[in-house]
């Protein structure tokens, strides 16, 4: 596997072993990493999160427009990547991108499937909740994001990288290790809670950021927009 679509699919298709998961690290105050300063209210990245979360609780199905920008400093490269994506509850998941050279991802449930059209395959995994990045656990609510993540206000030099005007940049790092990625921003709508842009600190340094626009949430989306159907002449490989 090239570890571009390992990264696109938040490591759910490496081939590299996955470690066992570290001892829990303690929780750490709600407060930005820039020092001196004026801190933040104590608690208000919690509180931010937690607006989050009842954002997605009380979201059903939800479709976007997504941009991915995955950038590698160690090898100068830079890759952007446009396309949909859909989610409904519980555990349905369609990330369709534009370009014939990038893999589609369609997840439900415990199974996924990657669909690389450049070389007519589809990947079949089964897949366990926790194998998951975290990239997409805050689209789906519930306590996940407060039990599985140490949450602080992102720094200044995040905040002007990734922020959006009107929005706060949270900095969620895993309880439990993880291989693949050692950071999460979510750049929340102060109003709302919903998420409009995400960014995957990867562990090899380098980074997948998405912008999500024309986000439209409770429409209605049937289970049949998320069943999966093998492209005719596909062939299939299983994990």
């Amino acid at each position: 596997m090239d570890p571009l679509s390992c990264l696109l699919s938040y490591g759910l298709v490496c081939s590299a072993p996955v470690a066992p998961p570290a001892a829990t690290e303690p929780s750490v105050p709600s407060v930005t990493d820039d020092a001196p300063g004026v801190a933040p209210p104590k608690g208000e990245a919690s509180r931010k999160l937690a607006l989050v979360q009842s954002f997605y609780d009380d979201t059903a199905d939800m479709s976007a427009n997504f941009k991915q920008t995955y950038v590698h400093p160690v090898y100068g490269t830079k890759t952007t990547s446009e396309g949909k994506l859909r989610i409904k509850k519980p555990g349905k998941m369609v990330w369709d991108y534009t370009s014939e050279d990038t893999p589609d991802l369609w997840v439900s449930g415990q199974r996924l499937w990657m669909v690389e059209r450049a070389t007519k395959q589809v990947l079949k995994k089964e897949v366990d909740s926790s194998d998951f990045a975290g990239a997409d656990k805050f689209l789906f609510g519930g306590r996940q994001l407060l039990d599985d993540f140490q949450v602080k206000l992102a720094p200044e030099h995040l905040v002007k990288q990734y922020g959006i005007a009107a929005h706060t940049v949270l900095k969620l790092r895993p309880v439990k290790k993880n291989p693949h990625y050692k950071e999460l921003l979510l750049v929340v709508d102060d109003a709302t809670g919903r998420v409009d842009a995400f960014a995957v600190l990867n562990a090899d340094g380098s980074t997948n950021h998405y912008v999500l626009t024309g986000i439209s949430r409770n429409s209605g989306l049937t289970d049949g927009q998320f069943e999966f159907v093998k492209p005719k002449g596909f062939s299939e490989i299983s994990e």
